[in-house]
């Protein structure tokens, strides 16, 4: 007997054993987030790496929307990401930059220039200016690809974010560089194009708020790719509604302005991913594909096995019936024989057609890296602008459509924004 290597045995129990967050453990803090429940997001989020990028930075992002000011691990963060980016080329992507973090997570292109956006939100959050401006300007050279001009990563949302930030410093001149750049990118905004404009009043607020819950990865399998790569095929899809909004105060009335764009944040990621790891990813693909197929084969073995011999058991018995019935001339024992081994035959091909179906689905399921796959959850879809030309005391969100589960944090800054989260989802 072939006894398996113990590499093999250790990596099925390391697949099991996994301390990496997955889907099912976001369940409860996906669930309050689409209720717009902030704090119970954020005490329900998952434990499994409560120290890498990925849980710092989800953490950061539902802290700052609950109005919290504590940002010591964003900032640690934030200064080991200048350490460890690196910049490369491809010639899919062109050039682009990522980091890896010490648990092993590649951070994506918006993944770090938000890091840095909200950490400067931060700083303006608890007046300490001169070191948001510090983040915006970093944040503002990535975007920009100083570092190269081919095939830079540049994003509408992002730079509606930067000059958020900057208006918060009281930088307004900065601001409109920003909302001229998301202008050139979405030409067809009239929204942006009117702050591009015209500056926000001093004494004005500008409204952002973030929409849909945030997008979700899952298999998008092609029978035509090879069989390592087709089954890692991946695609994000989005739940939210993008509904229309407007922000009332007392008798103010402020019809918000929703811009879309976010996806390629997540699509840029998946191409990315490819890019930088291929080789590496490919190589634990194959390992889990390599534990999974000596698992579910072994199992599978043991249970088409089982249906047979269970199925030859009853064919045997029948053909003794046979037997049986011809020496005692019973012609009622010879045809009830004949039709157990008929049966015996029949229930032998569907339990082993069953096990086989199992099987398959099995190994499937396992190899389903949608389930797995890292990334930084809770981003929006999309996002709502506007401005009010006035400081607002009591502001609400509503829609044409009717009330709104919504979230709205206090106004900051020098020039006063206020930032807000909408789930905007069917039966949360």
């Amino acid at each position: 007997m072939r006894v398996l290597p113990v590499w093999f045995l250790f990596l099925i129990f390391t697949i099991q054993c996994t301390s990496l967050a997955k889907r099912q453990d976001y369940e409860d803090s996906l669930r309050s987030y689409k209720k717009a429940s902030i704090d119970n997001a954020l005490t329900t989020l998952p434990r499994n790496e409560r120290k890498g990028f990925i849980a710092i930075l989800e953490k950061a992002h539902l802290s700052f929307l609950s109005g919290g000011k504590e940002f010591r691990d964003l900032e640690s963060l934030a200064e080991a990401s200048k350490e460890r980016l690196r910049f490369s080329a491809s010639r899919t992507l062109k050039s682009f930059f990522y980091m890896e973090s010490e648990d092993g997570y590649y951070a994506s292109e918006a993944e770090i220039i938000y890091l840095h956006i909200l950490l400067g939100l931060y700083y303006s959050r608890v007046e300490q200016y001169e070191n948001a401006k510090i983040q915006a300007r970093y944040a503002g050279n990535l975007l920009s690809g100083e570092w190269s001009a081919e095939g830079q990563f540049d994003d509408p949302t992002l730079r509606l974010l930067l000059a958020t930030l900057w208006l918060s410093t009281g930088a307004r001149e900065e601001a409109m560089v920003d909302f001229r750049r998301a202008t050139q990118m979405k030409p067809q905004s009239s929204s942006i194009r009117s702050f591009a404009n015209e500056m926000v009043p001093i004494d004005g607020e500008f409204i952002f708020v973030f929409g849909g819950p945030g997008a979700e990865p899952e298999m998008d399998p092609s029978a035509n790719l090879n069989f390592i790569r087709g089954l890692r095929n991946l695609k994000f899809t989005t739940s939210g509604k993008q509904s229309s909004l407007l922000l009332v105060d007392k008798s103010k009335s402020i019809q918000l302005s929703l811009e879309k764009g976010t996806l390629g944040w997540y699509e840029r990621h998946l191409i990315r991913d490819n890019e930088i790891a291929e080789l590496v990813q490919d190589s634990k693909y194959f390992q889990l594909m390599s534990a999974t197929a000596i698992k579910e084969g072994t199992k599978g073995t043991l249970k088409i096995t089982g249906s047979i011999l269970a199925g030859a058991t009853i064919i045997a018995l029948g053909a003794g019936m046979v037997y049986v019935g011809s020496e005692v001339s019973s012609g009622d024992v010879v045809a009830f024989g004949l039709i157990t081994m008929v049966a015996g035959f029949q229930l032998g091909r569907e339990w082993i057609g069953r096990s086989i179906h199992q099987t398959k689905e099995n190994i499937k399921e396992d190899l389903d890296v949608s389930n797995e796959y890292r990334y930084v959850r809770f981003f929006p879809e999309y996002v709502w602008i506007g401005k009010s030309k006035t400081k607002l005391n009591e502001p609400i969100l509503t829609s044409n459509q009717g009330p709104v589960t919504y979230h709205l944090t206090p106004a900051m800054g020098k020039i006063k924004v206020r930032f807000g989260f909408v789930p905007d989802v069917q039966n949360p």
